[in-house]
Parts: structure tokens; C-alpha cells; sequence
């Protein structure tokens, strides 16, 4: 009967194990020193040597001659239990026995001492599969063991063994095997076996067995049983149904570039030729994997084993970090997904629309960068208006900007009563809003200023038509009228404000939405007497001034564009 290369190949020894230095050496040490414990748990991805290092150390635990740690595998007891002939080591999957019975039952056995060896020795596979209750019955044998009885409990999902075995146990962790000495063992197997491959089959069959040496050798035993003598790249390929780097490339190019026509024409090239689509994934996967590390590092080639790395650096210089990523993500979905399609065809064609067809997430970020840039710089502007001003610079200023709007208020003379004013102010509280705010209309100090004010030439007095136009061409002149009469304050508020509507003598003024404080501050009796007497005074008339805020649009832009609970509005 043939026998499998995985069978045929396995290690017979500690020294001919793979990339498990630190555990052989252990272990070696252990038999060496006569430091047997009584319990042993090795975890570790599948196709790594859990199992075969267990019948090791079964065999050089009961060797009648060991070799520095390794069973002589000639000795009697060495080839019964190579030939599966002795009793005394029993190898248990616990998949199929893992109810408490099967425990107890083994409960019964252990109790009794080796009928030819030294040690009993039981290797539990898969243990993690065990029931609770098994978990339960298993635990009082590893408590209370007899001198006799050796557990080797092997899995690949250490974090379902309950706790109270953990710590009943030596644990050693297996590690992945390196793609070189994968690549070094397939080759040496293929010479044995009379035939040879391409170096660049070796590698596919490595970097496809994803650290499992016995996955590594099904593939070998797969390509070996069609007897070519010597197997290309091309042959092994459509053996094994994985798609060409050619192919790939095309492939990954499309997606990179956001061509849908060339994603969609890749993806029906590839169907015809019959690929699994899950397979396909992972390849692209791994692809990506491969581009981002070329992008990302100076030295890819110690973590990207491929013959195409000149390949991969062409194509990381034409590809965005961010978008390589993009795509690995929407490949990383498609994964969970794929598996269980029933076409999974259109799986694969409706990604990669998507991520030919979606909006950079970098673009997105950077308009939300902007939108944030232009908010900071309007709020720190706003903060700027609120500072407040040395009284001698005001006095200064209001002279100067006498001198420039002269022809629009030529006839306006600066009352000596304000000057007054303003020298008697130094030395107030600046934080103080509502001190500063003190201006009564109805104190003879206040009529004084309005009456000798004499900005307001006779036309202007005149009753005339009044329009929204009009008010929004002199809202300037107003807010410098307001600071004429020391209400600094008030008119850096109005600045923020919009003329948004007039009708009816009635003029409504809006503020953004947020601006509640300056709502408050306009809206102040006093103030809004100030406000009006000032349009009264301009217009000859008298005129309703009402304060609202205004829809804040550009949140409403921004909650149109993302998610509501994205928008933070206050």
C-alpha cells in the first residue's frame, strides 16, 4: 500500500524536527537528565511536529539505549512502538472520544504499569475537544498520577483548555516553520524520491503551506503523482488550480488603479479557467500582504519570499500605502463571506466594484481636515473681535477712522463728553462683560452724546423708501456709529450678525447656529434701545429689530454627506 510523503518523511528523532531548536533542546535535556514530568501539553498551528515529537519522546523515554536525548530506534521496545505494536503507548484523538466515559474509562487503565516498558505513555490529540466533564475526570488523573504514566496532550487551540490543566502541564508552544527550511526539506525529499522541480515550485508550495510542513508535503505528493520528471512553474499551477503571478498582477493592477472594466475582465479570465474563488482570495490576499510589507520596508526580501519581488517594487512605486490598504480590507470582508456563497462569483465581482468604485477614505479625511481647518480659523477669528482694546487706542482709532470715512460722515464731530468717557474707563475690570455694558440710554450723559452726534445729514432724515439693500450697504457704518458711542463691545457682537430680512419696518437679524451668548447680549433691553435709536436716527423712522439664529447649513452639508451621529452639533 502507498504510503503518504508526510507518513513516509516523518522525523524519527529530535535532531531531524524543524524549526523547533528551543523545544528539542528541552526535551532532550529532560531525558537526558532523567527529569521526566508527568504531564505535557504541546500547542501549536497544525503540520508543525506536535505529534511527531510526542512519539519521539514516547520512544526515548522507554529507548534501552538513547543517543544524547534521542531513542536509538533499534533497540526492541523503540520498534514495537514504531510498528504500533506495543500496548504500552496509546495515541487517543480526542475528536471521536471525548465524552466522560471515554475518560473514565481510560481512568481504568492507566492505573496499571506497563506490561514490556518503562513508562505508559498516552498521546491525547486534538484535547481541546474534550467535554467539559471529560475536562473534569481528566483532572483528577493528572492530580494524583501514577510513577508509571506519562500524559503528552497535543492542540492547536490552547486557549480551550480549562486553566486547572494548564497548570498541571509543561507547556512548549510550536512555532511555524520557516518557508526556507520548508523549501530545504522538499527538496531533499524530491531527490530521494527521483525527481525534481522548478525552485520557483518550491517556493509556491512554501509560501502556500503557511508554516505546516505536512501541508507542504500533500502539495508535494500531489505535483510527484503525475510523474513529470521535471515540473515547471505552469505545470504545478494548473495542477494545484492556483492562479498564475501573471494573472495576479493583472489583477491587483485593476483594483489598484480603479479600472472596473479590467477587475471584471481579470475576474471572468480566471473563472474560465476554473479558480476557486476562495483560493483566489487568499492569493490576493497574500499579494497584498506582500506589496504593502515592498511598500512599506527597506529590506522586504527578509519577510517577502517571491521571485517576483522585482515585480511587486514596480508596482509598490505606482501604488498609494492607503489604498493598498483599502483593498485589503475589502478583500479581508469578502473572506467571511465567500465561504458561504452560493456563487461566489458575484461576491467577488460586487468587491471589487466596491473598492474600484468608492471614494478614497484619504480624500474623505482630508476634505474633513479642511472643513475642520476653516472652522478653527473662523472660531479663532471670532475670538479675535472679542479682544478687548486699550481705551487710549480706541480713541486713537476712532480719529483715525474719522479721517478715512470722512466723506461718508463728514458731518459727525466726536463728543468731548465721549473722550471723557473713555479716559474714565481705564482701570475697569476688561473681563467684566456686563461692566463694560454699563451705557444707560436714559442718563443725561447718554442724550448728550446722541444729541451732539451729527453724523445724520438732513437727506438722510428725509422719509424715503427703505430697502433690505440699503440697511445691508450701511450695517458697516452702523457698527461704526455703535463704537462712536463706546459700545466696542456690542459692535464686535454685530459683527458675527447677518441683515437676513426687512419688511414691514420690521429688520431681522440672524446669528449662526451656536451663537447663543451673542443672542443673549443683543437682546439685553438696553442694548436693543441703543440699536434702534441709531436706526432711528439713520432712517427717520422707527424700526422693530429682531435676533434669531439662523439653520446652521454647513453641519446640515456634513450630516447629508456621512452619518448624523457622526456630526457633533452643539
Amino acid at each position: 500500500m502507498y504510503k503518504a510523503l508526510y507518513r513516509k518523511y516523518r522525523s524519527k528523532s529530535f535532531d531531524q524536527m524543524l524549526g523547533q531548536e528551543f523545544i528539542v533542546k528541552s526535551l532532550k535535556n529532560q531525558i537526558i537528565n532523567n527529569e521526566i514530568s508527568h504531564a505535557y501539553l504541546f500547542s501549536g498551528t497544525r503540520g508543525t511536529g506536535k505529534t511527531s515529537a510526542a512519539k519521539i519522546f514516547a520512544r526515548a523515554v522507554n529507548c534501552e539505549n538513547p543517543i544524547d536525548g534521542n531513542p536509538c530506534n533499534k533497540c526492541e521496545s523503540c520498534t514495537s512502538i514504531l510498528n504500533d505494536l506495543n500496548m504500552d503507548v496509546v495515541e487517543m484523538d480526542a475528536a471521536s472520544n471525548n465524552g466522560v466515559d471515554d475518560i473514565r474509562q481510560l481512568k481504568e487503565k492507566v492505573i496499571y504499569p506497563p506490561t514490556s516498558l518503562k513508562y505508559k505513555v498516552y498521546i491525547i490529540d486534538e484535547v481541546h475537544m474534550l467535554s467539559k466533564g471529560a475536562f473534569n475526570a481528566l483532572l483528577k488523573i493528572l492530580e494524583e498520577p501514577p510513577r508509571h504514566l506519562i500524559f503528552i496532550l497535543a492542540t492547536t487551540e490552547i486557549e480551550k483548555i480549562p486553566a486547572t490543566i494548564l497548570s498541571r502541564t509543561q507547556k512548549f508552544e510550536f512555532k511555524r516553520i520557516a518557508i526556507n527550511e520548508i523549501i530545504k526539506n522538499l527538496k531533499s525529499i524530491t531527490e530521494e524520491e527521483g525527481k525534481s522541480l522548478d525552485d520557483e515550485v518550491y517556493l509556491l508550495i512554501a509560501k502556500n503551506a503557511d508554516g505546516s510542513m505536512r501541508d507542504a508535503l500533500s502539495v508535494l505528493d500531489q505535483l510527484l503523482s503525475f510523474d513529470i520528471k521535471n515540473m515547471t512553474i505552469e505545470d504545478a499551477v494548473n495542477i494545484l488550480g492556483i492562479s498564475s503571478q501573471e494573472a495576479i498582477f493583472k489583477f491587483t493592477n485593476a483594483l489598484i488603479n480603479r479600472d472596473l472594466i479590467g477587475a471584471v475582465n481579470a475576474i471572468d479570465e480566471l473563472a474560465d479557467q476554473g479558480k476557486d474563488f476562495l483560493s483566489l482570495n487568499n492569493q490576493l490576499l497574500g499579494h497584498f500582504r506582500d506589496l504593502m510589507l515592498v511598500k512599506t520596508l527597506q529590506e522586504p526580501e527578509k519577510l517577502v519570499f517571491s521571485t517576483y519581488l522585482k515585480e511587486f517594487k514596480a508596482q509598490a512605486q505606482n501604488s498609494d500605502l492607503d489604498r493598498i490598504l483599502e483593498i485589503i480590507d475589502g478583500l479581508k470582508d469578502l473572506q467571511t463571506n465567500i465561504k458561504y456563497a452560493e456563487n461566489p462569483r458575484i461576491l467577488m465581482e460586487m468587491t471589487s466594484l466596491k473598492i474600484c468604485s468608492e471614494p478614497s477614505q484619504k480624500s474623505l479625511w482630508d476634505n474633513i481636515k479642511n472643513l475642520r481647518e476653516r472652522i478653527e480659523s473662523l472660531e479663532e477669528g471670532r475670538t479675535q473681535s472679542f479682544k478687548r482694546e486699550d481705551p487710549s487706542d480706541i480713541i486713537k482709532k476712532e480719529k483715525e477712522s474719522q479721517v478715512i470715512h470722512k466723506s461718508e460722515n463728514e458731518n459727525f464731530v466726536p463728543s468731548p463728553i465721549l473722550e471723557d468717557r473713555v479716559e474714565k474707563k481705564e482701570g475697569l475690570p476688561l473681563e467684566n462683560e456686563s461692566e463694560e455694558e454699563s451705557f444707560d440710554l436714559k442718563t443725561p450723559e447718554a442724550k448728550e452724546i446722541l444729541k451732539e452726534s451729527k453724523e445724520f445729514d438732513d437727506e438722510n432724515n428725509k422719509e424715503e423708501i427703505l430697502s433690505l439693500k440699503d440697511i445691508r450697504e450701511d450695517w458697516p457704518k452702523i457698527l461704526d456709529n455703535l463704537k462712536a458711542i463706546n459700545q466696542v463691545a456690542l459692535a464686535g457682537v454685530l459683527i458675527d450678525a447677518k441683515v437676513h430680512s426687512f419688511a414691514n419696518n420690521l429688520l431681522d437679524i440672524t446669528f449662526a447656529e451656536g451663537h447663543v451668548f451673542h443672542i443673549r447680549v443683543v437682546n439685553d433691553p438696553e442694548r436693543l434701545e441703543i440699536i434702534k435709536s441709531l436706526l432711528k436716527k439713520r432712517y427717520n423712522r422707527d424700526i422693530e429689530v429682531r435676533f434669531s439664529l439662523e439653520k446652521d447649513i454647513t453641519a446640515e452639508k456634513l450630516e447629508n454627506l456621512f452619518e448624523k451621529n457622526i456630526i457633533n452639533r452643539k
